[in-house]
């Protein structure tokens, strides 16, 4: 199992080490990170909300598309599948913002003491960070509810360095935020191409895709 005290100060705690910090007064950081997992929650049930209005855009779009090939309505079913594309496009990046906000919770979730905030919170606050770019353009209101999350964040980054000797590393925190970032864009592509239906492919440009009986043939996210 991986240390991420390890990971953070790039090695390992020695007994001289670990009596230092012992003598040293810990505080009770659990009610902050509570109150960032309360606010991370907060933010992940609006995700939820944002996904499931535009799955049921996605249906009335993916009808409309269904219904402008039957008509061999070309331009109307190019309109509606460039339309689809796009809500599909933001459905993806919220269901990724969704699921790198859920890591970040169940990392926080392990954190006890002031050492494991301290190799937690900063891959966190990188994450948060770019989940906010991510999802801004989409959900412009949430740059609030962020806010507050990185004010909690940013008090326990300051006391971890006041109260421990862990020396914070910006790369390794990089490298453990674009973990959670890949994985969740995985996670994301994997439930899209399970939970919806495939889509025309490239309408607009020409009309190979329809087969001698009028029907597109080609599907794809």
């Amino acid at each position: 199992m991986v240390d991420f005290r390890d990971l953070w100060t790039g090695k390992k705690e020695g007994f001289a080490d670990s009596m230092k910090r012992g003598l040293k007064p810990q505080r009770n950081i659990r009610p902050k990170i509570d109150s960032a997992i309360k606010l991370l929650n907060k933010q992940i049930n609006k995700l939820d909300a944002s996904i499931r209005n535009l799955k049921q855009k996605d249906q009335i779009y993916f009808a409309k598309v269904v219904q402008a090939i039957k008509d061999h309505d070309k331009t109307m079913a190019t309109l509606y599948a460039n339309e689809l594309v796009e809500i599909r496009k933001a459905i993806r990046t919220l269901k990724q913002a969704k699921y790198a906000l859920q890591s970040v919770v169940v990392r926080l979730q392990t954190v006890q003491n002031i050492s494991d905030a301290a190799a937690e919170v900063l891959p966190a606050m990188q994450v948060l960070k770019n989940v906010r770019s991510m999802i801004s353009v989409i959900i412009p209101t949430v740059d609030e509810g962020f806010a507050q999350i990185n004010d909690v964040f940013e008090n326990l980054i300051w006391e971890a360095s006041q109260s421990s000797d862990t020396t914070t590393s910006i790369a390794t925190a990089s490298d453990e935020a674009l973990k959670i970032i890949h994985e969740a864009e995985k996670k994301a592509k994997e439930e899209m191409r399970r939970e919806l239906p495939g889509i025309p492919e490239a309408v607009a440009e020409s009309e190979e895709g329809y087969g001698e009986s009028g029907e597109y043939g080609g599907f794809r996210f």
